[in-house]
């Protein structure tokens, strides 16, 4: 069926198009034959977690650890899982939930889910607000608890033998390192920050993309802050219509300009309020050429002042 859904989408896609997503909603006892699981992860782009259904097909004692694995193969894989269906179901009716749904809820984040989501709480309850509140104040609240973060290092991450892997890698272990205030991603499909929120860091990571779609996409993903930049912000001179080009990226050929992006991830965090200090610092990665797909292969430390400054003290040219 996903190979399907891909195949028309090629072959209805327009040309110069952004591809579409596809995200596959987990809820038959045959996703968990053999590898079948881990097969259906690498083919989608994210997963959902559909409990209500899979409680359905499967005996309820089992939906509790087929959450757990399906989240911890998406985890794996770098691919966003959302976990979903009643998870506040008594706020239909209810301005308060049950004791029993506000554990679910921690659960699922607990057990290093990208995103929860609400269904007919806040789409067709009588407290719609009040339920999208309470799953906040729950999310608040568990990403609080210092028992969090050691569920979540729990999972060994396996690594390829690539640039990518190993400067995203050591990104999360300088940010922790030097209490950098956050990650900033340079992408363009959002394949590098997929890997970085694999890590789970103990920071924010900011992804800087030329592309809307693909900064809706990572806004579902673990710890992601998404920021859409005007073209001339990686010291580009094309217009936009070459700058936004998905088929056929810009690429630029000269290094000169990677102080100028610099400069542009500070002001972009700044904008986030990830940064409130001239010597805050950022953990930043990119590739050069910049416009090149999959590239990543360079990691810089920087402060908030910017890339001519440290310690307070700033060069001037």
């Amino acid at each position: 069926d996903i190979d399907e859904i891909h195949a028309l989408i090629d072959q209805h896609l327009p040309e110069g198009m952004f591809r579409p997503a596809v995200m596959a909603k987990i809820e038959k006892p045959s996703c968990f034959v053999g590898d079948n699981l881990e097969k259906i992860v690498e083919k989608c782009e994210g997963i959902m977690v559909a409990r209500g259904d899979l409680g359905v097909e499967c005996a309820p004692e089992d939906v509790p650890l087929l959450q757990k694995q399906i989240i911890d193969t998406c985890r794996r894989l770098a691919k966003p899982v959302v976990v979903a269906t009643q998870m506040l179901e008594s706020m239909i009716e209810s301005p308060t939930p049950t004791r029993a749904e506000a554990s679910d809820v921690a659960t699922a984040i607990y057990d290093g889910a990208d995103a929860i989501m609400l269904s007919a709480e806040s789409a067709a309850g009588s407290f719609p607000e009040e339920s999208v509140a309470m799953q906040q104040r729950i999310i608040n609240r568990v990403e609080g608890d210092t028992h969090y973060r050691s569920y979540l290092d729990q999972l060994c991450m396996s690594k390829k033998n690539t640039a990518a892997d190993a400067i995203t890698s050591a990104a999360r272990q300088i940010a922790q390192t030097t209490n950098a205030k956050g990650i900033v991603c340079f992408t363009l499909e959002g394949s590098t920050v997929l890997r970085a929120s694999q890590e789970r860091p103990t920071v924010p990571i900011l992804a800087i993309t030329p592309f809307k779609e693909t900064a809706r996409q990572l806004a579902m993903s673990w710890g992601v802050y998404p920021d859409l930049p005007r073209s001339g912000a990686f010291g580009f001179t094309a217009d936009d219509d070459d700058f936004f080009n998905v088929s056929n990226p810009t690429v630029d050929e000269d290094d000169e300009d990677f102080d100028i992006v610099l400069k542009n991830a500070c002001r972009a965090a700044l904008r986030k309020g990830l940064v409130n200090d001239p010597n805050d610092l950022l953990v930043v990665t990119a590739g050069l050429p910049f416009g090149t797909p999959g590239a990543c292969n360079i990691i810089r430390v920087l402060p908030a002042a910017g890339p001519q400054c440290w310690d307070g003290i700033c060069r001037v040219d």
